[in-house]
């Protein structure tokens, strides 16, 4: 057993090629794989780390999962990938699940505010957090995700720039704090240009409970009226909102201008003229994400850090 445990792990003691060809033989011919748990109990360490993100829809998670994993992989740490789908019970049951399965740390995007509390016992457990896309306010973790205010304040600008002085921004959440920053940059453009700001200039589509913009905005357009730009939160509702606006009869953009999108999809290549749609940097996102969660695991005390990720508007 010693022997063998020795080839599995390459040490503590040496053993010769002869000897470790047998076990590798014998491992081959056996199917043998090590005991995860059992061997944690032992080191003390999983080597494991949870991503929980809010759903697995949108096209940008599969950036930030894919970069996610090849890092921690580089540094020798396996992944357990979990989705709350938008709704806090699942989110809170998903965080006790990922507890149970002895993660050394969380990338978490969370869906709202509701289960703040539930990390308190995390960082009792010495589990440190890392939020990724999203953030808790409140919670003392680190942070990583793109300049959303930023970002959505330049879009708005250009809408603005462009002559559009009724806009409206469709929004994903009214919790969520990436969807709240995007709206409170496209408030601060309007502010910043001396035109009205009121609570009709949102329209909130919560397309992970089933919601879609198509219908969403027909009605908005019949109560409002037909607004001058768009700020879409997300990619997918450029393709609603465009819909919309062709159900109605009204040409993109001559009539109504669209902007933001927040990922940078084919597909608009192919539109003419393209959409101006912001950039993400995802990979630099969670590059940093993972970055901070090795600090943390490998002793970094230092107050919780926040990293803002410029993103590219493209026009």
């Amino acid at each position: 057993m010693a022997t063998v445990s020795y080839v599995v792990n390459n040490g503590p003691r040496p053993v010769s090629e002869e000897t470790r060809a047998k076990v590798s033989t014998a491992i081959e011919e056996l199917h043998y794989r090590p005991h995860a748990i059992a061997r944690s109990l032992k080191t003390g360490s999983t080597h494991t780390v949870g991503l929980l993100v809010q759903s697995l829809l949108p096209s940008y998670i599969s950036h930030l999962v894919n970069t996610v994993e090849d890092r921690l992989a580089s540094q020798g740490y396996g992944l357990i990938l979990a989705s709350s789908h938008e709704d806090c019970e699942r989110e809170k049951r998903l965080l006790d699940v990922l507890a149970d399965q002895f993660i050394e740390g969380l990338i978490y995007i969370p869906v709202s505010c509701c289960n703040g509390d539930q990390l308190k016992n995390y960082r009792e457990e010495g589990i440190p957090v890392v939020f990724m896309d999203r953030y808790l306010p409140g919670v003392p973790a680190d942070v990583v995700m793109t300049d959303n205010i930023a970002a959505a304040k330049r879009s708005t600008n250009y809408l603005i720039d462009q002559g559009c002085r009724h806009n409206l921004c469709i929004s994903f959440s009214e919790e969520a704090s990436s969807a709240l920053d995007r709206v409170e940059g496209f408030y601060q453009a309007h502010q910043e240009h001396g035109l009205l700001v009121d609570k009709n200039m949102v329209l909130v589509v919560k397309y992970a409970m089933g919601q879609t913009v198509e219908p969403a905005l027909l009605t908005h357009m019949d109560t409002y009226g037909v607004p001058d730009g768009i700020l879409c939160t997300i990619e997918d509702f450029i393709v609603g909102a465009m819909k919309a606006l062709k159900h109605r009869g009204l040409h993109v953009p001559d009539q109504v201008r669209v902007a933001g999108g927040f990922f940078d999809s084919p597909w608009n290549a192919l539109l003419d003229p393209p959409v101006p749609i912001i950039r993400q940097d995802f990979q630099a996102v969670a590059s940093k994400a993972v970055e901070f969660l090795m600090d943390r695991l490998n002793g970094d005390e230092s107050p919780p850090k926040i990293e803002l990720v410029e993103a590219e508007f493209i026009f």
